[in-house]
Order: structure tokens, then C-alpha cells, then sequence
């Protein structure tokens, strides 16, 4: 009889220990499960949040874009108005930026600095000083020119027309410049067919010397900006812009 009860109550108990054991996998696996669901949906609200990120940071990039374009064409097109044609024959033809005017015109592109009529250019477009060169505004006007300055080792001129009033680009400071910064060149690069073309491009690098060889003599030029924007493709030597 003692060992009937016994061997029931070892049944019994074996039959709660494996209910216990069951129940506890139970419990584990809903843990499991758990701790599985918080991490899918703790990393759905990362991807969400990382998504709206990326949305406001393109949504920025965008409108970053549209008004550095917007000031870049605002910019050009105040400059323009102040960019002039120069020739150094003057031609039948009301204007030397009409086409009856400019067929056998060498045409220049010269900058109006004041308002009363001085403009900066290169020596190879004007002549040397005391030279007269003629000038067509962005109106179609077209002006006598003298020039009052030049200087053959940079190439560079000033010529004076009689007019005031004029509207004229503000020169900025060469020593702010850097490497990298976009830079924008409008001119007449050939003739009537590109008049006022505008490029662009980059400061490539600060403080170039270069040698120039002409009429059999060496010369120097010293502290140049070079730049990649197209200024003159029939004379590599123009991509360089004296400080």
C-alpha cells in the first residue's frame, strides 16, 4: 500500500514538473517574441525618422541650389549691362555689336569701373595709350575712345569716354579670392556670333607666374589667379586674371 501511494505521488509530482517546464518555455518564448517586436518597431521609427531626415536635408540642398542660382543670375545680369564691345577699327554700321558693324572688326570686351566713363581692359584690345579705340554699350550707344593708361607686362588698359551717368560693375578684392570659389567670366570671346558670352568655372590655384615669349623677348607675369572658366580659347595666356 506505502508503495502504491509512493509511486502516485512520484507521478504526481513528475507530472507538475513538466507542467512547470512547459510553462516556463511558454513564458520564454513570449519574451522573445516581445523583446523581437519592440526591436522591429524601435528600428521602423529609426528608418522613418532617418527618411524625414534625409527628405528636410534634400529639401534644403534644393532650395540651397535654386537661390545660389537665383543670386548668380541676379549677379550676371547686373554685370552684364556694365560688360562693353571694343574695337580698334570703326566700321560702317550703327553699333559695333550689330552684324553689318563687326564683320571685319577685331571685337574686345572691355568693363565700365565709374560712372563717368572709365573703362578697364586688356592693352592687345585697346592699343597702347593715347590710342583710340570705339565702344558699344549693352544699349547699342556707341562711344570714341581714348586711352589714359596701359601697361604692356600685364596687359592690361584703362580707356576714357565721354559720358557720365553710366552704370558700372564694383571691383571686389583679389586677396579675398580662394582656391575652389566659382568664378564667372562674361565677354566677347570672337566676335558678333558670341557676344556676351558668360562661363564659369573655378579658381584653380593662387600666385601663378607664367613667361610669355612675343617678338622674341621673354617677359614675366607674377601673382595671377588661374582659373579654368573659358575666357579666350584662341589664347591660353588670357586664362589667367592679374591681381
Amino acid at each position: 500500500m506505502n508503495d502504491y501511494i509512493k509511486k502516485e505521488k512520484e507521478k504526481e509530482l513528475k507530472k507538475n514538473l513538466l507542467i512547470c517546464i512547459f510553462l516556463l518555455l511558454i513564458f520564454i518564448i513570449f519574451i522573445l517574441l516581445y523583446y523581437i517586436y519592440l526591436k522591429i518597431d524601435v528600428n521602423q521609427q529609426d528608418d522613418y525618422s532617418k527618411s524625414s531626415y534625409s527628405s528636410s536635408r534634400l529639401s534644403q540642398t534644393v532650395e540651397q541650389v535654386e537661390n545660389t542660382d537665383k543670386t548668380v543670375t541676379e549677379v550676371i545680369k547686373n554685370v552684364n549691362d556694365c560688360v562693353v564691345g571694343i574695337s580698334k577699327v570703326k566700321e560702317a554700321g550703327d553699333s559695333v555689336f550689330l552684324e553689318n558693324g563687326v564683320s571685319k572688326l577685331g571685337l574686345g570686351t572691355g568693363l565700365i569701373v565709374s560712372s563717368n566713363g572709365y573703362i578697364l581692359t586688356n592693352e592687345h584690345v585697346s592699343g597702347k595709350r593715347y590710342s583710340t579705340c570705339y565702344i558699344t554699350a549693352n544699349s547699342g550707344q556707341t562711344y570714341n575712345g581714348t586711352v589714359v593708361w596701359s601697361n604692356s607686362d600685364i596687359d592690361m588698359a584703362i580707356i576714357k569716354i565721354k559720358e557720365k551717368k553710366l552704370k558700372y560693375a564694383t571691383l571686389g578684392d583679389s586677396d579675398d579670392i580662394k582656391v575652389g570659389e566659382s568664378v564667372y567670366a562674361i565677354g566677347n570671346p570672337i566676335g558678333f556670333e558670341f557676344q556676351r558670352t558668360v562661363t564659369s568655372g573655378i579658381v584653380s590655384a593662387l600666385n601663378r607666374t607664367i613667361k610669355l615669349e612675343e617678338n622674341g623677348e621673354e617677359t614675366y607675369m607674377e601673382d595671377l589667379i588661374q582659373t579654368d572658366a573659358t575666357i579666350n580659347p584662341g589664347n591660353s595666356r588670357r586664362s589667367f586674371d592679374k591681381r
